[in-house]
């Protein structure tokens, strides 16, 4: 198991990219900002860009100091295949991406 870590920015972030075929097996979005923050996600498919076809997640408010854990499902991607994130500020969600090579 791996681990990938970024910083989201506010015009978005492709915060993991598949390196041959991976499993994400847990993504961590915390807010590290005195104030809410709201983020959407994208699960965006090699040679495409994030768009309303692709988001998985939109509008997620994150109150401050906390963490918005995904880790229900597993999410299966491709080589070059990635997760987007993108936040109404910039700079303090940091994201923690755990990933399993299959």
């Amino acid at each position: 198991m791996s681990i990938t870590q970024g910083t989201v920015s506010s015009s978005g972030t492709a915060v993991y990219t598949s390196t041959n075929a991976t499993a994400i097996t847990a993504v961590f979005l915390m807010n590290d900002h005195s104030g809410t923050v709201v983020i959407d996600v994208h699960v965006v498919k090699s040679g495409n860009t994030a768009a309303a076809s692709n988001k998985i997640i939109k509008s997620l408010s994150i109150n401050a100091a906390d963490s918005y854990v995904l880790d229900t499902e597993k999410l299966l991607f491709d080589n070059g295949d990635f997760l987007y994130v993108n936040a109404d500020v910039d700079a303090v969600v940091h994201a923690t991406i755990s990933h399993i090579g299959l």
